[in-house]
């Protein structure tokens, strides 16, 4: 029988290993996102961030596009340069909804935004736009 693509999905995140690498890709591309929308709401680039933090504007961007990984602590220090705090929250790392009617194009939530606005299903990977 062929899976769907949302089946391959939920079956290879079975595997402790690669929901593990989903898991880590999946964190370092919602931080992106958070710390974009937090410099954008602070109205600073990215180079007045890494003059902020010292560091250098290249790791600030590195960040941005989800291919950084810092640590907890300088994540709070980045947060505390534009004004805010970080809150986190967990969810189950995969959530499938696929009724009768909708069983063709199923609908997939990975880690809180995988559902895009047409209902179908998409997935977050760690390259992004810019």
């Amino acid at each position: 029988m062929v899976r769907t693509p949302l089946e391959d999905i939920a079956f290879d995140l079975r595997d402790p290993e690669y929901a593990k690498l989903v898991g880590a890709e999946l964190a370092k591309s919602e931080f992106a996102i958070t710390i974009a929308r937090a410099r954008e709401r602070a109205g600073v680039t990215q180079q007045e961030l890494a003059d902020r933090l010292g560091v250098s504007q290249a790791y600030i961007a590195k960040l941005s596009a989800g291919d950084a990984n810092p640590t907890l602590g300088a994540v709070g220090r980045m947060m505390a340069a534009l004004g805010f705090s970080l809150r986190m929250d967990v969810e189950p790392l995969l959530s499938y909804k696929a009724p009768p009617e909708h069983a063709r194009k199923g609908e997939l939530a990975i880690a809180d935004g995988g559902k895009s606005k047409s209902g179908r299903y998409s997935v977050k990977t760690g390259k992004r736009s810019r």
